[in-house]
This record gives structure tokens, sequence and C-alpha cells, in this order.
């Protein structure tokens, strides 16, 4: 089950990936597949320049079974995911 979180901050991600896992930046823990860090979306024009600024910090989850309910309040349901997971 993949699963796309946003956060209102990094820190708060990441005190979240920690609660999944006994290693620093995992990738795959007991309880899941895969985890992508998006980080802040940030959206740049065709020459590279910021146009706007990402608003929260985005994390994918590839869950084994059920997703943890901790993470529950900051789901979301992106339209087009921009990755897929191998």
């Amino acid at each position: 089950m993949i699963k796309r979180y946003s956060f209102p901050t990094e820190v708060k991600a990441k005190e979240l990936i920690a609660l999944l896992s006994d290693e620093p930046n995992p990738t795959v823990t007991e309880t899941t597949h895969g985890i992508v860090i998006l980080g802040f979306q940030d959206k740049y024009d065709i020459e590279g320049n910021l146009i706007e600024k990402g608003l929260s910090y985005d994390v994918d989850i590839f869950w084994k079974d059920l997703p943890n309910e901790d993470w529950t309040e900051y789901e979301v349901n992106p339209a087009t995911p921009n990755h897929k997971f191998a």
C-alpha cells in the first residue's frame, strides 16, 4: 500500500521516520517496502528560476501491511505521483 504524506516541517517528517527503524535514514524497515523522501516540492520555470516555494515536506511510504496510525493525519492523495518504487 503506497501512501504520500505532507508534513509542515522536515523535523516532524524525520521524527516519524526515525520511529520506523533504529537505522539512520532508512529506506526499508520491518513495516515498509520503501521510503522515498521528496522533501519540499519547489517549482521552477524552464530557466531554473524559482517560481513557487514548496509549502510541505513530502514523504512517500510503501507499507508492507496497514499504514502506521501515527502517520494518518499527514496523509494526502496526490493526483499524479512523480516516481515509482522499484
